[in-house]
């Protein structure tokens, strides 16, 4: 077997070199935090303030592992852009919304595909939905004509800049399943925040690229 010879060393080291330094100074798109305290502590879900939120909950950051942010990141960093700038998130909570119009029983059993209602005999007559209009509820905001199952949805609600220019995104994710509901690491809740998180992500990518 020929020895390579010290040239054709030093040409494959100047390629590598050359790669090396084109993928280093490929530019990347940047994402700041800039969401309030309350959307980035806690360790449990918190329900939120107010007659028009009752049953409304603030999802944990921790409840994903690794952190909703983090996963965004990751997803932004698989598309490719021109002059990529910088993202800042401004807002970004996920809410499990457990509203429906009447009071009585539990889950939105009495709602069909795409939020239909039906009779429950001597019972109310239950219709899947926020109770308030979307401008009196402090987040998690859904209409039943947005499901597609007959579970309590999560909604993720996005805001931000990007370059200057704002920027929204928002999912009502219905789950395939009944959620255990408390978000502290089971494997049906873990699985449907995921599936929100890149749903979000999803969205973010539309409306960087509008």
């Amino acid at each position: 077997m020929k020895h390579v010879t010290p040239a054709i060393v030093m040409l494959i080291s100047a390629m590598f070199t050359a790669a090396a330094l084109a993928e280093e100074a490929e530019p990347r798109l940047v994402v700041i935090d800039l969401r309030p305290p309350e959307e980035r502590e806690g360790a449990r879900l918190v329900e939120l303030d107010g007659r028009c939120n009752q049953d409304v909950f603030r999802v944990a950051d921790v409840a994903t592992d690794p952190l909703k942010l983090d996963l965004l990141r990751e997803d932004l960093s698989q598309i490719q852009m021109i002059k990529p700038k910088t993202l800042t998130v401004l807002n970004w909570s996920i809410y499990y919304n457990k509203q429906v119009h009447g009071r009585s029983g539990n889950g939105v059993q009495s709602v069909g595909i795409g939020g239909y209602t039906i009779p429950t005999g001597k019972k109310k007559e239950r219709k899947a939905g926020s109770r308030c209009t979307q401008r009196d509820s402090a987040g998690g905001w859904y209409e039943g004509s947005e499901l597609h199952s007959p579970y309590y949805p999560l909604v993720s609600e996005l805001t931000g800049t990007y370059g200057g220019k704002p920027i929204k995104a928002r999912v009502v994710y219905s789950p395939s399943t009944k959620l255990t509901g408390r978000f502290e690491g089971g494997a049906d809740d873990t699985q449907a925040l995921l599936e929100v998180v890149h749903q979000t992500s999803e969205q973010v990518i539309i409306a960087l690229v509008q």
